[in-house]
């Protein structure tokens, strides 16, 4: 029994909080500030929910439906857990929160900042006038890259047929994003914004396309640890010596570029991101335990 948890820890983490999903959804409807958010979650879901029904029919007829049957399958276990991040605002996770009686930790982030760093990081780029134009605008393209590396990640060892980098990556990803979230709830925090006053909105928040995202499917305490510090780097770290260069290079700027950007767009304290370089290497480690060498050798039809 045990050996077949670690096995298909991915599948069951899925499944589990697709069911957790479903059941809240139900018994709570979520809520989304515009008419645009129902329509967005109600395509895709409806969208992927078709998608999967076709191929699950095709399969029956067809060999060939074997393969696209198999990569949404393999790959649709990061999707989810990708994309998991707006279930939190979508069920109002911040009740349970507020039912443990967990109170905000950012008058504690800042402090700790200037017990660190002396003042707010942030503060030195706006002395620096780095808070606006141009480079503001390229912090924005950074932060908004973020949901995509898991899933280029993943992609690309799938697409190289590297069963065992492929697993792992996955593995440690999947693990870091539904960890991530249940600290999201335990340690409810809201960044340097919240604590900012009354203030001009940054250049991110001044985007359509940001505000539109953050009032239907942000969740308001997200940011301790970061994610966007620790997934990042966590590619970086389990990909060393695994893929070309040129890549790896590509890598460890999308994740330098990442990681200032949370900085420098005030979205998180310096202690989110020191605790989202900790977090890289506890769940790498993490990863490695529970995955048994015995699935780093399976055929690529049963990953």
């Amino acid at each position: 029994m045990l050996d077949f948890v670690r096995s298909y820890l991915d599948e069951l983490l899925t499944s589990l909080f697709l069911l957790l999903v479903a059941v809240l959804t139900v018994a709570y409807p979520p809520h989304f500030a515009t008419p645009g958010g129902l329509l967005l979650a109600r395509v895709v879901l409806w969208s992927a929910a078709i998608l999967v029904c076709a191929l699950l029919a095709a399969s029956r007829f067809s060999p060939r439906a074997a393969a696209p049957l198999h990569f949404v399958f393999a790959f649709g276990p990061i999707v989810v857990a990708v994309v998991g991040y707006s279930g939190l605002q979508l069920l109002s996770a911040s009740v349970i929160t507020a039912w443990l009686g967990i109170p905000s930790f950012d008058h504690e982030m800042m402090a700790a900042d200037l017990a660190i760093f002396g003042k707010s990081p942030y503060l030195w780029f706006m002395r620096w006038g780095l808070d606006s134009g141009l480079f503001a605008r390229i912090m924005s393209g950074f932060y908004a890259l973020y949901p995509f590396t898991p899933l280029l990640a993943v992609g690309w060892f799938l697409w190289r047929d590297d069963t065992k980098q492929f697993r792992l990556v996955r593995r440690a990803l999947i693990i870091s994003l539904y960890s991530g979230y249940v600290f999201y709830l335990l340690i409810p925090v809201s960044g340097p914004l919240s604590l900012a006053g009354a203030t001009s909105p940054t250049f991110l928040e001044s985007t359509s396309v940001y505000s539109f995202l953050e009032s239907n499917f942000r969740y308001p305490y997200d940011c301790f640890p970061s994610l966007h510090t620790a997934n990042p780097w966590l590619i970086v770290w389990l990909s060393r010596g695994k893929v070309p260069g040129w890549l790896m290079a590509s890598a460890v700027t999308a994740a330098c570029g990442i990681t200032l950007s949370t900085i420098v767009l005030e979205v998180h304290y310096g202690i989110d991101v020191l605790a989202g370089l900790a977090w890289v290497f506890l769940i790498a480690a993490v990863a490695k335990a529970t995955l048994p060498n015995a699935a780093y050798h399976r055929s690529p039809d049963r990953l």
